[in-house]
């Protein structure tokens, strides 16, 4: 084996070495954790909580006027289901 092909198989193993403690790292890292290292993470188990609110209901009260329909009819005369035509 030449000096080259040492270099290069050597330089591959401490690549894929390297990769493989920066995968371990990684899937042990849990610093998006709200809890401990033994935090609750089963859903039946877990309890929860109603939001509170420090003041009462409030009421808005509105006015609504319509106006009469002034607007023409459907074209073709129809609003019976089926009557009409076209489509995609």
């Amino acid at each position: 084996m030449t000096t080259r092909t040492r270099w290069t198989i050597g330089i591959l193993i401490v690549l894929v070495i390297g990769l493989g403690i920066a995968l371990i790292i990684v899937a042990a890292d849990d610093s998006d954790d709200s809890g401990g290292p033994a935090a609750n993470t089963n859903p039946r188990t877990a309890t929860l909580t109603e939001p509170t609110t420090t003041g009462g209901p409030t009421s808005t009260s509105s006015t609504t006027t319509t106006t009469p329909n002034g607007g023409s009819g459907v074209p073709g005369g129809t609003t019976a289901p089926g009557g009409g035509s076209g489509g995609l």
